[in-house]
């Protein structure tokens, strides 16, 4: 869990750092309006934006999780809805004595988010709802257990963003998952039954880039 407080602090320092940022820009310097304001916040107009992350999750199983997700963001700037669909997989990990399991996890999400915004800046907080399924494979059993599993989880975080001009955007952030419907690998093998379940509450990580589309 290093890395994800290595993570946590990174993104504190970027929030830090840009807010000093924005403190010491002389005030009354004359910029067009696209670059005093990228994100369309004074307009409050509805706008389109496409994001592309990399992410990644300790959490889940054993070994840690990477994956990536798509996603629409429709609204205003300050309030909108992330439609988003995604993949995840775990690198095989060991369960009992027999074999090992290796899972992807496949899903959909819908999440609101509320932001705000000071010049190239954005802070933004989202939450709802992921569902999905995870695939799994099985190497070394002699009785398997099942292949596919529902996925369905309450999702929230944070991340920050900087804007690179009027169109694009980069931005990091963390966030939490909570399964509501409990994950268990279950599998019979000459000594009994190994079972596995997964976290209670896993930890998620994203850096991507994001595209204003209208």
């Amino acid at each position: 869990m290093r890395w994800l407080g290595a993570m946590a602090v990174g993104l504190g320092a970027m929030t830090i750092a840009a807010t000093a940022h924005a403190a010491d820009e002389p005030v009354g310097a004359a910029e067009p309006v696209g670059a005093a304001d990228p994100w369309g916040v004074a307009r409050d107009a509805p706008y389109v934006r496409f994001e592309a992350d990399f992410t990644g999750s300790p959490g889940v199983w054993p070994n840690p999780s990477i994956g990536g997700d798509v996603a629409v963001v429709a609204g205003r700037p300050t309030l909108h809805a992330r439609v988003g669909v995604g993949a995840m997989g775990t690198p095989s990990f060991t369960l009992g004595r027999e074999g090992k399991v290796a899972s992807i996890v496949e899903t959909s999400d819908l999440r609101v988010c509320t932001a705000s915004h000071r010049g190239v800046h954005r802070l933004r907080l989202c939450g709802g709802m992921q569902a999905g399924v995870m695939h799994l494979r099985w190497n070394g059993f002699a009785e398997p257990g099942r292949r596919d599993l529902p996925w369905l989880a309450v999702v929230g975080g944070g991340d920050y963003s900087l804007a690179l001009g009027r169109v694009l955007d980069l931005h990091a952030g963390l966030g939490f998952g909570v399964p509501m419907v409990g994950q268990e690998l279950v599998t019979r093998t000459r000594g009994g039954t190994d079972t596995q379940r997964s976290g209670v509450v896993f930890s998620t990580f994203r850096i991507g880039l994001g595209f204003r589309l209208g």
